[in-house]
């Protein structure tokens, strides 16, 4: 079950503009309006056979988000922080709120090494990678099932994706020659999210998985 929590950081207060997520505002006929026109758009695009998706990397301390249209030079959007390993209320909310300022048609989520898979430390243990992913998939659940309850029309036909992220720090990492701390770290997130992405578009990591929202009582 997801708790709210104010603790959580976006650069600016979570319930302040864009990446807020505050949603308590009720809708008004403008709002109406724009979701219409939004809701269009996307079904345009679906026609044309084209999708603008939101890359999400997952991370115990932070979350990196991208963007692409149709896989076109993905953009890095921003990294959210936070404190803690649960997954709250504030950031999922924070991510679809995200989506649907991109106008995105779906929503992307990294999975590290799938259960089974996971890397070997020297003396063969695994390091973790089955934990991971668990924590992520819960993660992209939290997010489809936010998507499905919202208010908006236009957002409720999203879709969630998971795909295989391995990797992505490291590489977004030596594409920008640096290594080092948690700040040079906190700025390679979002570079994390747009390599993502290019892997989701061109399918160099095998296919992508639908996340269907939680069955609740």
């Amino acid at each position: 079950m997801v708790r709210s929590a104010s603790w959580w950081k976006t650069g600016k207060k979570l319930g302040d503009g864009a990446g807020g997520g505050g949603g308590t505002t009720p809708p008004s006929s403008s709002s109406s309006s724009s979701s219409s026109i939004e809701e269009e758009m996307r079904a345009s695009r679906r026609a044309r056979g084209e999708a603008i998706a939101l890359g999400v990397v997952y991370g115990a301390r932070r979350v990196g988000l991208a963007v692409s249209n149709g896989g076109a030079a993905p953009r890095p959007l921003r990294t959210l922080t936070h404190e803690g390993t649960a997954t709250l209320n504030a950031t999922v909310l924070a991510v679809v709120e995200c989506a649907r300022a991109e106008c995105a048609d779906r929503i992307v989520v990294g999975i590290p090494v799938p259960p089974g898979k996971a890397a070997k430390d020297r003396r063969g243990r695994g390091r973790g990678a089955p934990q991971t992913h668990r924590i992520c998939a819960r993660f992209a659940g939290e997010v489809a099932d936010a998507v499905a309850r919202s208010e908006d029309d236009a957002m409720r036909g999203v879709r969630v994706y998971t795909y295989d992220e391995s990797r992505t720090s490291k590489e977004a990492a030596e594409r920008a020659g640096l290594s080092g701390g948690d700040a040079t770290r906190a700025h390679l997130d979002a570079e994390s999210a747009a390599i993502l992405l290019e892997r989701y578009f061109d399918g160099s990591y095998g296919e992508a998985r639908l996340v269907e929202p939680f069955e609740r009582a």
